[in-house]
């Protein structure tokens, strides 16, 4: 029995130290997404009115663009797009802006199937770039 407990204290631990160790790439992105949505079309329209992204600058610097990329419908085959936000986003300041992404499509709902920062350039021409290809 002290086998089995020692075997489910080492899974415990194991599982723990993994967590950990993805955690901090995860939590590294500086940048917040609170909500990211598809715009409901103009009226007399069908085409979506772009793609409203909500979030924080986390960072300690100024920040001068903001790339992501959003999913849409079947973003796995061909709404998978990229959008960046220029501008002037000052640390823990909440942006909302509604960006020329998707107007091109039929609207399909406001929900989108991902919203993931790829890259913040800051003001003082360093640049930030997410781990991991999306």
């Amino acid at each position: 029995m002290k086998r089995f407990g020692r075997a489910i204290a080492t899974a415990v631990i194991g599982a723990a130290a993994i967590t950990a160790s993805i955690g901090p790439a995860q939590a590294a992105a500086p940048i917040l997404i609170k909500s990211c949505t598809v715009a409901k079309p103009k009226p007399m329209s069908h085409m979506a009115g772009g793609t409203t992204i909500v979030y924080v600058n986390l960072g300690h610097k100024t920040a001068a663009s903001v790339t992501f990329v959003v999913g849409y419908r079947n973003a796995s085959m061909h709404y998978l797009r990229r959008v960046t936000d220029v501008g002037s986003f000052a640390p823990g300041v909440t942006i909302d802006h509604t960006l020329p992404l998707y107007n091109d499509v039929t609207y399909a709902g406001a929900q989108t199937s991902s919203c993931v920062p790829v890259e913040v350039k800051w003001a003082g021409g360093t640049v930030w770039m997410a781990p991991s290809s999306h």
